[in-house]
């Protein structure tokens, strides 16, 4: 059994003692052990022989939400759909094996996403009888799949606005609560998400849709992909009032970043920090101009900017995934946008002795809208201020016919202070960190005998190396980790604490 798959059980555990207890004292009944014994042996024996228990554990979290919300009735109702769940769990399906290749780079790839590349059922993803996405049970190296969202804009007023989603797709990948920048703050919903995740071919939303709902079973959160007019549509909303908290549509433009296809190969995102093994990803980012809506803190706003859809899934190389493995090190995930060009980076550097012969990520797409021109390459620098947590960035850069000379400091950071961990498994003494931070670039891009002046917005997400120094713990109600969880974390479900 994974460390990972132990974790997760650990937490249902503590979780299930709870409830469990309750449950029996308000039926006039003790709590026997063998009772906790049998719920808890339920979701290790299936899990681990390849049951579908994601359903069960959306109950139990949801139970606990509202347990802890005070409706004592509503949580029983929920722990028993739970234990309901995991009686009537089904195998998940296997897929034929293969191997993952590994490139040095995937940046040639210029196709258009199709709706199977979103959701590669049958090469990353079953689905379930219940209607959502799993990995087959047949294949333990899957660790992580992104369904993220970023976007930086503006408000009608001329204020900054910035958005971070995620649709996760089990428990085992965290919960997320949406987080929304606006009015100078910002504001983390009450929404809290978790698998399951769903997805419907059209028949429901009129277009294909990832959907799921959030652990109180109150609000609704979507994609939808138009891949002929390549339209996404993002909302969240309320599920009884129909209240939009979040609308916005996307048109998509360039050629997409590819870091890796479904049925060819993969490239690599980073060594883990806590596991001598490396993080493989594929899939890719699409960039696009949004316009929409948000209704948080009382107060309503119409939005535009860029908008990032970051597709991807990760998969360790040679065993399979342990619950604190860490965050991968040391990349740097960027894309930089302005009205004509969008800019897009993935670049990481191997910190530790683990090396297989083939390089880290380091590919760059740049879009040139007005020229109607889309340049991949890998000839370029980057490099920032050496510190854990970055506050300059740089990129200097060359391809077939110009170069590009670009320089970012930092607006804004998620979290304010990233945390910083300490001990790795090649270096008892190295400090890691993860953290996301919203940018200013200028500089310029010369193509031929033009000269492109880039004063531009950047998005970025990036993991840190460092020694000498100190560690730093999450501020309260911070989600340090993200969605990557931290040697601190073990056993905790929840990317943002308890929800």
């Amino acid at each position: 059994m994974s460390k990972k798959l132990l974790a997760a059980i650990i937490v249902c555990v503590v979780a299930l003692a709870g409830l469990v207890a309750l449950y029996w004292t308000s039926r006039g009944e003790e709590n026997p052990k063998e009772t906790l014994q049998e719920l808890t042996g339920a979701i290790a024996q299936r899990r681990g022989q390849g049951y579908d228990v994601t359903q069960a554990k959306y109950y139990l979290l949801s139970a606990i939400y509202y347990y802890r919300a005070g409706d004592r009735e509503k949580a029983l109702e929920l722990v028993d759909k739970a234990r309901e769940a995991l009686e009537n769990a089904e195998l998940l399906a296997s897929l034929p094996e293969r191997e993952w290749s590994i490139a040095e780079s995937t940046v040639e790839i210029d196709r258009i996403p199709t709706v199977w590349d979103v959701v590669p059922i049958g090469s990353v993803f079953v689905e379930t009888g219940g209607g959502y996405l799993d990995y087959p049970r047949n294949d333990d190296h899957w660790k992580l799949s992104c369904f993220i969202f970023i976007a930086v804009g503006q408000t009608e007023d001329g204020g900054e606005f910035f958005y971070q989603g995620r649709l996760p797709l089990k428990p085992e990948e965290g919960l997320f609560r949406p987080k929304i920048y606006v009015d100078g703050r910002w504001i983390q919903l009450d929404s809290v998400f978790t698998g399951p995740l769903y997805f419907d071919g059209g028949e429901k939303f009129g277009l294909p849709t990832l959907y799921q709902y959030d652990i109180s079973g109150r609000y609704l959160q979507t994609l939808s992909y138009d891949e002929e007019r390549r339209l996404w549509i993002h909302r969240i909303k309320s599920v009884e009032g129909g209240e939009v908290i979040l609308d916005v549509r996307v048109q998509a433009v360039g050629v997409p970043m590819w870091i890796g296809e479904w049925n060819g190969s993969l490239i690599i995102h980073g060594v883990y920090p806590r596991q001598r093994d490396l993080d493989l990803w594929g899939g890719f980012w699409d960039v696009g101009f949004m316009e929409g809506s948000v209704n948080v803190g009382g107060e309503s706003h119409e939005v535009s900017g860029f908008f990032v859809f970051d597709r991807a899934s990760h998969r360790t190389y040679s065993m399979p995934p342990t619950g604190n493995a860490g965050a991968p090190l040391a990349f740097s995930c960027m894309v930089i946008c302005q009205e004509d060009l969008c800019v897009l980076v993935s670049h990481s550097e191997n910190p530790s002795p683990l090396d297989i012969g083939v390089s880290f990520e380091h590919q760059m797409r740049i879009n040139l809208f007005d020229l109607n021109l889309s340049v991949a390459t890998t000839d370029f620098e980057f490099w920032d201020d050496g510190s854990i947590q970055p506050s300059q960035l740089r990129i200097v850069g060359r391809f077939d016919g110009g170069w590009l000379n670009l320089t970012g400091y930092v607006v804004e950071f998620w979290p304010e202070r990233w945390a910083v961990g300490r001990g790795t498994w090649w270096d008892g003494d190295g400090l890691f960190s993860w953290g996301r931070s919203f940018s200013r670039w200028v500089g310029e891009i010369v193509v031929g005998n033009q000269t492109i002046h880039v004063d531009a917005w950047g998005a970025g997400e990036f993991t840190r190396y460092g020694q000498g120094g100190e560690p730093r713990p999450c501020g309260v109600g911070e989600g340090c980790w993200g969605r990557w969880g931290s040697s601190s974390d073990v056993g905790n479900l929840t990317e943002e604490g308890s929800p």
